[in-house]
């Protein structure tokens, strides 16, 4: 049996439109120590592997709404 110990989480933004967008979304998840992260725009998600022991999907999507884009399928 292994543990699982790290995860891939695709999340997707209702409210992504440009590079600049994309940027800063970018810039948030590089403050994640330990994490790997891309940002498509054209997808407007952003997809990041993150070890469980550290971090959960909600870290993510709080540090992503702090700019006011919004996650979908979050109720606001």
């Amino acid at each position: 049996m292994s543990i699982e110990k790290n995860k891939k989480e695709t999340i997707e933004i209702t409210n992504m439109t440009c590079v600049g967008c994309a940027r800063t979304i970018e810039n948030e998840l590089r403050k994640f120590d330990g994490i790997e992260y891309s940002v498509s725009l054209s997808d407007k998600s952003f997809t990041v592997i993150f070890p469980l022991s550290d971090y959960t999907r909600k870290d993510f999507e709080k540090a992503v709404e702090l700019h006011g884009y919004k996650i979908k399928g979050n109720l606001y």
